[in-house]
């Protein structure tokens, strides 16, 4: 038995917490990568059922948004398609609800990220890869991403100004 889909958030906080960090004032990127390693490891309940349904997955994202006042940003978000068929009729056209969990870091502006937004990539793609191993493969390959981009490492040591943990649904 996993968490339910609806505290996800309040997992992720709990698990920032027990490495020392304020979740709404991060102030170590590497530590609140470990936290939320530890967050996809978690099984989640009440997600759509079946092994291809990609109800599972993350993405990191980086760049800067107007919604974080064009700052350099980088983003940990876990995605769910969750299963809401108990709240349809058979002769609905079926759907599940998407709905992400994302650790937002916002940082202040600095030489070494004033190309942040001009990198050939803003994410590392969608990974929709079982627990276990496949996502331990998948977690490693965002690391070694980071360490093949100066501008993302720069952005990876620096300190955010601010952070927070959402749940919003993506759909």
């Amino acid at each position: 038995m996993g968490i339910a889909w609806r505290e996800s958030p309040k997992e992720l906080v709990g698990l920032l917490r027990q490495h020392g960090l304020t979740p709404h004032r991060v102030d170590n990127v590497e530590t609140a990568w470990q936290a939320f390693r530890e967050f996809l490891a978690q099984r989640v309940d009440g997600l759509e059922p079946g092994p291809d349904s990609d109800a599972d997955g993350f993405i990191v994202q980086w760049g800067r948004y107007s919604w974080h006042g064009r700052l350099p940003s980088l983003s940990f978000t876990r995605q769910f398609a969750v299963d809401v068929r108990g709240t349809w009729t058979e002769n609905d056209w079926y759907q599940p609800e998407i709905w992400q969990v994302s650790l937002d870091l916002v940082f202040p502006d600095a030489p070494a990220l004033a190309h942040l937004d001009r990198l050939n990539v803003q994410d590392t793609g969608f990974d929709f890869s079982p627990s276990g191993p496949q996502r331990k493969h998948a977690t490693a390959e965002v690391e070694s991403q980071v360490k093949h981009h100066p501008t993302l490492q720069a952005l990876w040591v620096s300190t955010p100004v601010h952070s927070a943990v959402t749940l919003d649904r993506a759909d």
